[in-house]
């Protein structure tokens, strides 16, 4: 397991591997049988779920030193080195002007797509002031409908209807916003390993607002196979595949999840990190 008392430089990750991480992760109970809900606080609270939710034993491998070999199209998240000139993750109209260049470029660089909507960010930290935290339940964000239905909202429809008939994916940037991961990592569910019918519709309730959002939970299967990149640094980005137009012959959804190492050191600070969403067509 990756040191968190004595984080590596950030200019050079360890990569040391020392074996799977065992750990539980929040997910849909197999025997679960009506649909699962989310409950947002809004607030520093965490969130709430309901009975079908439960933490169940995982096991997590270290990919660090075969990173190279899991590829955003095949298992639905890519590690990319991809150093940033941005310098303020506090200002969201410095990251809109500024910022969404960068991964509008990582996207299309690593993806192959040739057009690149960057619509969204989320900044999160651990500390008790923050109100996003780390999301501990395995999600992906989108399903089939709501990655469509989201695109014309934040495209426009008329923009959005001259892309009809061209592959769309919806991709993910997350990049720390520290200079070395020692807590609160990111694992992810090879696409590859998942079956269709154990991505179960979720929804999602917002505080304050009408309005119920729907993502995919993911049903704990045997052959599910984890993976996350030990101590990756803010020199680092990971892309998670949320939605692929095409059905065959690629990833399409990729559960993913923040969870923590077994033995981890309390006094070790807070992980803070920004998730920049985009939709990209080919």
């Amino acid at each position: 397991m990756p040191s968190a008392t004595k984080p590596p430089s950030p200019d050079k990750p360890s990569a040391r591997i020392t074996g799977p991480i065992e750990t539980e992760l929040n997910y849909i109970r197999p025997d679960a049988e009506n649909p699962p809900e989310v409950f947002y606080s809004g607030g520093s609270s965490p969130q709430k779920y309901s009975d079908e939710y439960a933490f169940m034993p995982a096991l997590i491998a270290d990919c660090r030193a075969t990173s190279d070999q899991f590829k955003v199209h095949k298992n639905g998240f890519e590690l990319a080195d991809a150093p940033t000139a941005h310098r303020d993750f506090y200002d969201d109209e410095a990251i809109a002007s500024s910022y969404y260049g960068e991964v509008s470029k990582i996207v299309r660089d690593v993806t192959g797509a040739k057009d690149v909507f960057v619509f969204d960010h989320t900044i999160r930290r651990g500390d008790q002031a923050s109100k996003r935290k780390p999301a501990h339940h395995v999600h992906n964000d989108y399903t089939e409908t709501t990655a469509l239905v989201r695109a014309e909202e934040m495209m426009g429809k008329v923009e959005f209807a001259k892309m009809a008939g061209r592959r769309m994916i919806q991709i993910n940037v997350w990049r720390p916003l520290v200079d070395v991961v020692a807590r609160s990592p990111l694992t992810f569910c090879d696409a590859s390993s998942i079956d269709r019918a154990d991505l179960i519709p979720t929804k999602i309730h917002f505080p304050d607002t009408d309005h119920v959002g729907e993502i995919f939970a993911l049903r704990k299967q045997e052959g599910q196979r984890w993976s996350y990149f030990s101590e990756m640094t803010h020199k680092e980005v990971v892309l998670i595949k949320g939605y692929d137009s095409k059905t065959k012959g690629t990833a399409r959804f990729t559960p993913h999840t923040a969870f923590e190492y077994p033995d981890q050191d309390p006094s070790v600070p807070a992980r803070a990190s920004i998730e920049t969403r985009t939709f990209a067509f080919y």
